[in-house]
């Protein structure tokens, strides 16, 4: 969709216009190749299922990603693991307006479109588009990672803690800004988590790498609140956490591919963190950023690098800055002070708000 530079510094790239409809007819074009899709194509089954007929498709295909998608089926599988899932309307019985409900589409992705339910969102976007009234709930936002094999239990491989709504990185208030991890939580929590896991599988029929997100109130109380059922953007975090990289394993579970492992993470840490920059306003880029590209086997300061000349619109993602820190704290102010001397550097002073 982007065609980043850091990207095109290792690997063949095709720009994809009128993303992601655009990518019917760029899966059609290729010859028969091994597919790996990721984040937010599974709001598209219609897609996933050219990738199934023309590919060989490395990952969750329509049918199980609508079933992991469903409210219902969650709220069903995270009764029998013992964890909770908000309450939740449908669009057509909209709850009060009086902030305690959230509105968000129901094929959304990274916090897109959710705001609080208030007199002043009946004006939201949203609600052209499929939604539903979910209960807002207070807690510390968590990233779940497993690897479904065909037979056996998922391997769970860990845990991150989110970034929502974040000033620095200029989010929406429920928007996506980032992980930082790995973490741990209470083994109470940890099992349950594992055994959501292992339920979304039986219940969803899920293959390879997939995420839940979920929430830990103050009391300990768990709500699960989105399944993502294909490669998550936390992973990679974890990958250099424990020094594995884990695509080989995702591919294990769709197909015998003799696949060549030439990244041997160069790792710091111990917690690993990123965060992107959404950008405050319509500008275009100037900076040349590649210069601060990294080989791909150490941890980068700076990824997902626009080219110079790239112009953006208010709230388009702009870049992802990493970090690493001796603790929670750490990390985060290391990222924080990234976001605020990236912004600086990147968009004119008399620009920024």
């Amino acid at each position: 969709m982007f065609a980043d530079a850091d990207l095109q510094a290792n690997a063949v790239v095709r720009q994809v216009e009128n993303y992601p409809s655009g990518l019917i007819d760029a899966l059609q074009a290729l010859p028969r190749l091994p597919l790996l899709y990721v984040g937010g194509l599974e709001n598209h089954p219609e897609i996933l299922n050219v990738a199934a007929e023309f590919h060989d498709l490395m990952g969750n295909g329509a049918k199980q990603v609508e079933a992991a998608r469903s409210a219902d089926l969650l709220a069903e599988a995270m009764r029998i693991s013992q964890v909770e899932t908000p309450e939740w309307k449908s669009s057509s019985e909209p709850p009060e307006t009086d902030g305690t409900w959230l509105l968000r589409p129901i094929f959304g992705c990274g916090g897109r479109g959710i705001t609080r339910w208030t007199e002043e969102a009946k004006t939201s976007p949203t609600l052209n588009e499929p939604h539903i009234f979910q209960k807002h709930v207070s807690g510390t936002v968590y990233s779940g990672v497993y690897i479904a094999q065909e037979v056996g239990d998922v391997r769970f491989v860990g845990l991150t803690q989110q970034l929502t709504g974040c000033k620095e990185s200029n989010a929406a208030e429920f928007q996506w800004s980032g992980n930082f991890g790995p973490v741990a939580l209470p083994i109470e929590i940890e099992h349950k988590m594992r055994r959501a896991g292992n339920v979304l599988k039986w219940k969803a029929s899920l293959r390879g790498l997939f995420g839940i997100d979920f929430i830990v109130t103050e009391e300990n109380r768990i709500f699960v609140t989105e399944v993502n059922p294909r490669y998550p953007a936390s992973l990679e975090l974890l990958e250099f956490a424990t020094g594995q990289p884990l695509l080989p394993s995702h591919l294990e579970c769709f197909a015998e591919l003799d696949v060549e492992n030439s990244w041997t993470p160069d790792t710091d840490g111990p917690l690993f963190g990123k965060a992107i920059l959404y950008s405050p306003q319509n500008f275009q880029l100037t900076s040349d950023l590649t210069p601060e590209i990294k080989a791909f086997s150490k941890f980068p300061n700076l990824a997902d690098v626009p080219q110079a000349g790239t112009s953006f619109k208010t709230g388009e993602p702009i870049c992802t800055t990493f970090a690493t820190g001796q603790s929670v704290q750490d990390c985060r102010e290391k990222l924080t002070r990234q976001l605020q001397e990236l912004q600086s550097r990147i968009i004119p002073a008399s620009k920024v708000d």
